[in-house]
């Protein structure tokens, strides 16, 4: 009987933990709809603080760590061979310190889904072949061909998802790139997206 007693008390604290938990949801979300952002973003701080108290905290941060780099060409470059990996040696930004201005490669800091994005500029009659490479397989490719203006952009963008330790860069391709421009004309930077 004691035993039976003990399991109903248990039983019942947890139906009044879930029954306050799906209250603060509930009241969480009708605030959205008639409160600025930072007051929302303040009572969610104080919700979480309840959750917390009450043996509800989230075993992972919705924050999580930021990895996101960004970083352009320093000189221009010309006349660069085949499967020559460009480096990006002007850093902007390196959250997670995955990017090395110094190879020119990313390496994932964790298991995830990443966003890469590059652009390059070249002058008239250039030719410029540029290849986003994982691990050694090329994932996608961006090109200008003979160009007959006097400044023509290209961009690219990959979406992928990588293991902690894989590797992403850029290198030319198929023909020596005659010119590339530096400065923020040429650039390669990438992001992750969400967590594996």
């Amino acid at each position: 009987m004691v035993a039976y007693n003990r399991q109903n008390q248990a039983t019942a604290r947890m139906m009044s933990v879930a029954f306050r938990f799906v209250f603060i949801l509930c009241f969480s979300m009708h605030r959205v709809t008639s409160t600025s952002h930072s007051k929302f973003v303040e009572d969610m701080n104080g919700y979480r603080s309840v959750c917390k108290s009450i043996g509800l905290e989230p075993k992972q941060s919705c924050t999580g760590s930021v990895i996101a780099f960004h970083a352009s060409l320093k000189n221009h470059l010309r006349n660069v061979p085949v499967n020559t990996i460009i480096k990006f040696e002007k850093v902007h930004l390196n959250k997670g310190n995955g990017y090395n201005p110094s190879t020119g490669v990313f390496i994932a800091p964790e298991d995830g889904v990443y966003s890469f994005a590059w652009s390059f500029i070249t002058s008239k009659g250039g030719t410029v072949y540029l290849a986003a490479v994982v691990d050694n397989q090329i994932q996608a490719n961006t090109c200008i061909y003979n160009q007959q203006s006097n400044h023509v952009n290209a961009s690219g963008h990959l979406i992928v998802e990588l293991r902690k330790g894989k590797k992403v860069w850029l290198q030319t391709m198929f023909h020596s790139s005659t010119y590339i421009h530096a400065e923020n004309f040429t650039y390669f930077s990438g992001h992750k997206i969400n967590s594996s």
